[in-house]
């Protein structure tokens, strides 16, 4: 996630998790496109078994999103914090 930050062409930037998806622009995508892969994740894991199965496993991995999210804002509050001729490589 920090290549938001870090890297300025948008063709340059890979997101390995995201295979299938297209690229996100910013953070705010990243997340949502997360959120959507885990919706389906959990349907396509949970073929043939209850609602609440599936329910349950979205919830674990909409979890794992919201953690991403938490991450990310984080990440950002501390690259708004450095100096402008910090090196973010």
């Amino acid at each position: 996630m920090k290549q938001f930050y870090t890297v300025d062409d948008l063709s340059k930037r890979k997101f390995p998790s995201l295979v299938g998806f297209r690229d996100p622009n910013n953070m705010d995508e990243y997340l949502k496109l997360k959120a959507w892969q885990a919706k389906i994740r959990a349907r396509l894991e949970c073929k043939g078994e209850s609602d609440n199965a599936i329910s349950s496993l979205m919830q674990f991995l909409l979890t794992k999103v919201k953690q991403l999210e938490d991450y990310a804002r984080d990440l950002s509050k501390e690259m708004s914090n450095l100096p402008p001729e910090a090196n973010l490589q």
